[in-house]
């Protein structure tokens, strides 16, 4: 039915017979209604655009109950409730102490936050001196006594609601899973403890929608279940759901994963009006399962791998020995020189080792304590295990072959690397140069060896390294481009 004209709520706030009282957040007072002014008998002019307790002067105790009161409405956002406080109230000549029982009701603007504070005040001095008169005469009339039993059960029943209000709120906040209380079909945030709040990003929710608070949510899966938790009163369980948030203030959202409960709030005529939900975060447990799964997958493939090049090792190293024992000392070193870079690869939880480590794990033992046989130079650049495992066994190639047959095979050679990061079709390589010198005459060898395979087809066809080698009379020279970004 269309009305005739809009509702004057001044003229209802003004004709309530129950006094109210309107204050910003501050305790400045804002509005008054008729039924204020009567009982305390001043004018709106007085009163309004003054604070509070300048217009109505407060002291000890009753300051100290009043404004705890204020404290938590503001900071909490609940309604609360002073069963009985004395407040002197002006009169002619002076002042005449009063008893009143107080209600201050939070109320919210628009961005969420409490904007103004609502006060009902009730005198109840007469009931306070009913009860005084009950305890001091001998034989009380049955109606003062009736009246005053009625007063002391009522003020006892509000204290105990409000500290187990209080109570029950403190544990919803601090509560270390996050739950919310959602209002409506446009599920309105009615509250959200600090759990909730920091999953949210710290964001202002109380009184928004869902998504006036979280506009992630209008392209998820959450939002759904919501919708469906509401139409059809049936709770929802999510386990380690995927979602978006907001995370901390000034960051881009991120995915964390959830475990969740929705449940229905059915009001007593059988129909949602709200949803409750709670849950936890379990982003580090998923990330942590996938991790696992990660390594497992990585341990499979790198088992894989191992054997296979094991494999290879031993059939070459079986054609290029002229006899077992032969064979056996260069296998073993081999298989060695394998298992180091696995060692080392193993005692680094990021699966990867420095090229610098590799070369001295190899070249080590033929230092001088001058340090003039064995030169490195270079960065530290780290590689990652499916190139550090053939490029450790080629550099124990040029190491075992330098030491048989090269600058390390003399007490007067040397042998100098170099290396460093460069850049190789746009993406980043490592480049480093061997060089031998005051070594044996060098001559190019009659046929490939291991070593020869190792560095000219597995690095090219393994990792996609260029290998230029040059058998210098002056001294063994090789140089290769290694890409370290290697996609599987």
């Amino acid at each position: 039915m269309k009305r005739d004209r809009e509702l004057d709520f001044e003229a209802v706030f003004n004709s309530l017979p129950a006094p109210f009282l309107v204050m910003s957040a501050d305790l400045e007072i804002v509005a008054i209604n008729q039924a204020y002014l009567d009982m305390t008998k001043r004018s709106r002019e007085s009163l309004v655009g003054s604070p509070l307790f300048t217009a109505f002067p407060a002291e000890g105790e009753a300051l100290r109950v009043l404004q705890d009161s204020f404290d938590r409405v503001r900071a909490q956002g609940v309604v609360d409730v002073v069963p009985m406080v004395p407040y002197s109230m002006p009169v002619e000549g002076g002042f005449e102490q009063r008893f009143w029982s107080c209600t201050h009701v939070p109320v919210r603007g628009e961005d969420g936050k409490i904007a103004f504070v609502l006060k009902n005040a009730h005198d109840i001095t007469e009931l306070k001196q009913a009860k005084d008169l009950a305890s001091l005469s001998a034989l009380p009339p049955r109606s003062v006594t009736a009246t005053a039993e009625r007063a002391e059960t009522v003020q006892v029943l509000n204290q105990s609601l409000l500290a187990t209000v209080h109570h029950l709120r403190a544990l919803f906040m601090q509560a270390p899973n996050f739950m919310c209380v959602l209002r409506g079909p446009d599920h309105i945030f009615e509250m959200a403890n600090l759990a909730f709040q920091e999953i949210a990003g710290g964001r202002e929710l109380l009184g928004k929608t869902l998504l006036e608070g979280l506009p992630e949510a209008a392209d998820q899966d959450y939002l759904a279940i919501l919708r469906k938790v509401y139409a059809t009163g049936e709770a929802y369980v999510g386990r380690k759901m995927s979602v978006i948030l907001p995370g901390k203030p000034g960051a881009e959202p991120e995915e964390h994963f959830i475990d969740f409960v929705c449940q229905p709030i059915v009001c007593d005529g059988g129909e949602v009006s709200g949803i409750f939900v709670e849950g936890s975060d379990v982003t580090d447990h998923v990330r942590a399962e996938q991790r696992q799964a990660l390594l497992i997958r990585e341990l499979h493939h790198r088992v894989r791998n191992t054997l296979a090049t094991v494999q290879g090792v031993m059939n070459t190293t079986a054609k290029s020995s002229a006899s077992v024992e032969e064979f056996q000392v260069a296998f073993a070193g081999r298989i060695a020189s394998l298992a180091n870079t696995h060692s080392v690869l193993t005692d680094e939880l990021e699966q990867s080792v420095s090229f610098c480590r590799l070369l001295n794990q190899e070249l080590g033992p033929y230092r001088d304590e001058e340090g003039l046989r064995v030169r490195l130079k270079g960065s530290a650049i780290d590689l990652p295990s499916q190139i550090a495992v053939p490029l450790g066994m080629a550099v124990h190639e040029l190491t075992t072959n330098a030491a048989r047959h090269g600058a390390l095979a003399s007490e007067t050679g040397h042998v100098e690397v170099e290396w460093s990061l460069v850049e190789r079709n746009g993406e980043r390589a490592l480049l480093c140069e061997w060089s031998e010198h005051d070594g044996p005459a060098v001559t190019p060898p009659s046929s490939d060896g291991f070593g020869a395979m190792m560095l000219t087809r597995v690095l090219s066809q393994q990792i996609g390294a260029d290998v230029n080698v040059a058998f210098d009379p002056e001294g063994f020279r090789m140089r290769m481009v290694v890409p370290l970004d290697l996609k599987r």
